[in-house]
């Protein structure tokens, strides 16, 4: 084999290992803990490694496969430094190098996606070439809305769209979208590029039928970045592109036409939002809902909030990657109270790069962006881009970057957003054509190049154990330990014996796989179960979650499954009951102003009868958030437990406050005010009759009553009393 073979070898090698990367977002690994997440991003880090060592092989044989000193390389490699620096001083460097099952992404996300840019500028060396690479992409675009067409006409389920808004196999509606927001801008390239009819009528069908998928994703944040760039698209396509011909003529003239559409549809939606057609549509309603008071609105101008305190705390590096649970604990906003428990990104580009790795890393982020344009400018001063594939290169990272500003990325997003950045490197490469063409000549020693690839296979073959096959044991373990609770045989040992050999894997995925052993354990306290087996299990979980909390003692959320699992266990033994109240206190301290932490410590007060302490926790639930209709209602739940009826009264009065205030605040949501009200006086009304006390029961269900004329369900209640 001579050397120009053996550098063909290597290129196909790694055109072929780099070409099963967009089919990973086809995986859906149901056997896998979080299987939308980890098997592809598991995959996509096995690719990489393997293609790094036959990469390093060919680089080592052709000088000219090594990276280039560009600008982009050079911001690249500068936000790759900084973010590992800002990962090594921050409060959890084990987390922020190895993320979480639920994420998969950390420093070994960005080393990795740092080697793909690295291999994919290195190999794709023309640009028919890295059309081609754009067109797999496209192909799979396919798959994926074929996947959400079954959802949107009901024959596959759409679990994170609620069955409402499709996700396909990306796995959440707001990621599919964004997915679209790169498959039409590729496609766009790729239409502009196109010299056959055939090819560019294939590229507008992906265009529209990607259009249409993006409509049944009802993704607001999408939309808003499409309402910006698209108008812009079409403004500046009507200005620079010159009517030459009839066609451009024509083109000209529908840019235009688009752009008076594209303004007047705001007008007409806001003019029949309120319409039977509107309300009705699944879709149409979910924007025509959109307002400053509207409950994901709000809850992402608290996060924001949130994650401003936590910046101003660690303003240069950051807390590292990953850890922005611990700047949500500790700065939380109790007014987040109706939302999910617990947010682990702040929903927001700008402010996740600030936690992450500070005013640094924002700024070597944002570099990413500016070396692009500059790239796209100077490709377009060259004549080596088009008006229209400019405007597209320009205006792709523009609505991708906007969407940014309300959610986040993932592997999907990441594996096309650094393909496009390796595309437009290829534009700051001052390589001359007779040396792009004379690719058959090599520089280093073969035997030195398969030498050194051989070792690096096999340094490969290590990592691709240690770090992707036994985590990728874990998240299957995860699976199987909860596949065992429902074993008809004996559910008990084999779910024992599962959790133990997952957490015996020692991965990142140990805080994961305790937090689903912990929710199985705490089950079976309350289950009518042989004591031994009881005693077995939380002795074990107990053990395991305790050697945990000694290496990661700000966990807060493992300090609270581990609360709740000795509290469950007080019939065990008593002592487990001042177990869990050290937890709690812990988790207090992490969190000072998080109600549920407070109603965790109440109960646990409240078991060992130290009433005072039980009230004081609850007020200062209270006090913290004073429209919080759960903190009142828990508050009289515990009143009427402990025979305190005369304060009960003016807790009632107090939520009929909060109802009222809610409603006049918003009164959009004045429904959702009484849905709450209702719900706690119906838990009060629980409350009495779980004590026998049916006169008081029968007076607050009436109420209830009073409130739901129509109802049928409450007055069957009332009557069976």
């Amino acid at each position: 084999m001579n050397d120009a073979t053996l550098k063909k070898y290597y290129v196909w090698m790694l055109k072929a290992l780099v070409f099963v990367i967009p089919f990973l977002s086809l995986w859906i690994a149901q056997t896998m803990f979080f299987p939308y997440i980890t098997a592809r991003n598991f995959a996509f880090r096995i690719i990489i490694e393997i293609a790094l060592a036959l990469w390093i092989g060919l680089a080592v044989l052709d000088k000219r496969y090594r990276p280039k000193p560009t600008f982009l390389f050079w911001a690249l490699t500068i936000f790759v430094a900084i973010v590992g620096i800002a990962n090594l001083l921050g409060v959890d460097p084990h987390t922020s190098f190895w993320s979480r099952f639920e994420r998969m992404e950390g420093y070994l996300m960005i080393l990795h996606l740092y080697a793909y840019f690295l291999i994919i500028t290195s190999i794709f060396r023309s640009k028919k070439e890295w059309l081609t690479f754009f067109n797999i992409f496209l192909i799979v675009g396919l798959l994926v809305g074929g996947y959400a067409w079954l959802q949107v006409f009901g024959v596959k389920e759409s679990i994170q769209g609620g069955g409402v808004r499709v996700d396909g196999t990306i796995g959440n509606p707001t990621y599919l979208a964004v997915y679209l927001i790169f498959i039409i801008t590729l496609s766009l390239i790729s239409l502009f590029n196109a010299t056959q009819k055939l090819w560019k009528l294939f590229y507008i069908g992906i265009l529209i039928y990607s259009f249409l998928i993006l409509y049944f994703t009802a993704s607001r944040g999408v939309a808003l970045a499409f309402f910006i760039t698209v108008p812009v698209f079409l403004l500046l396509y009507a200005i620079l592109i010159k009517p030459e011909t009839p066609r451009d003529q024509l083109y000209r003239k529908l840019a235009i036409s688009g752009l008076a559409a594209i303004i007047l549809a705001p007008i007409l939606f806001l003019s029949f939002k309120n319409s039977k057609f509107v309300q009705e549509s699944n879709v149409l309603s979910r924007f025509a809902s959109l307002s400053l008071t509207d409950s994901t609105v709000k809850a992402r101008l608290l996060i924001w909030g949130v994650s401003w305190r936590g910046f101003q705390e660690r303003p240069i590096l950051g807390w590292g990657q990953e850890n922005y649970l611990r700047v949500f604990a500790k700065h939380f906003d109790p007014k987040l109270y109706d939302q999910e428990p617990w947010f682990d990104r702040p929903h927001n580009i700008i402010f996740e790069w600030l936690l992450n790795a500070g005013v640094l890393g924002l700024i070597s982020y944002l570099s990413l962006f500016v070396v692009y344009f500059m790239n796209v400018r100077r490709a377009w001063r060259l004549k080596k881009v088009g008006v229209k594939e400019g405007l597209i290169l320009v205006l792709g990272p523009i609505a991708y970057f906007v969407q940014n500003l309300l959610v986040f990325d993932n592997f999907n997003t990441y594996a096309l957003f650094f393909a496009l950045l390796g595309y437009v490197n290829m534009f700051d490469e001052k390589m001359e054509e007779k040396e792009v063409k004379s690719l058959n000549h090599a520089s280093g020693n073969k035997n030195i190049s398969l030498g050194i690839s051989a070792v690096g296979l096999v340094v490969a073959g290590v990592i691709i154990y240690f770090v992707n096959v036994i985590p990728t044991k874990t998240a299957r373990g995860i699976i199987t330990s909860l596949q065992a609770t429902t074993d008809s045989i004996d559910p008990f040992n084999k779910t024992l014996q599962s959790f133990q050999k997952t957490l015996d894997y020692k991965t990142f995925g140990e805080g994961e796989t305790l937090e689903q052993l912990t929710r199985v354990a705490t089950s079976l306290m309350g289950q009518e179960v042989d004591p031994a087996t009881k005693v077995q299990f939380l002795d074990f979980a107990a053990g395991r979650l305790e050697d945990y909390l000694k290496r990661n003692p700000e966990n807060i959320r493992i300090h609270l499954f581990t609360g709740s699992l000795y509290n469950s266990a007080a019939r065990i033994e008593t002592n487990n009951i001042l177990k869990a109240r050290e937890h709690f206190t812990k988790a207090l301290a992490l969190s000072p102003k998080k109600q549920q932490v407070y109603y965790s410590l109440a109960d646990n007060y409240l078991r060992t009868s130290e009433f005072s302490k039980t009230m004081d926790l609850l007020q200062k639930a209270v006090d913290l958030e004073p429209s919080n209709p759960e903190a009142y209602t828990n508050k009289a739940v515990v009143a009427i437990l402990i025979g305190r009826h005369d304060i009960v009264g003016q807790i009632l009065a107090d939520l009929y406050k909060v109802k009222q205030t809610a409603a006049l605040k918003n009164p959009e949501r004045s429904g959702l005010a009484l849905g709450f009200l209702v719900q706690s006086l119906d838990k009060i009304a629980n409350t009495y009759v779980l004590i026998g006390d049916k006169e008081r029961a029968t007076v607050i269900y009436k109420e209830i009553i009073n409130l739901l004329p129509d109802t049928t369900y409450f007055r069957e209640v009332l009557n069976s009393l």
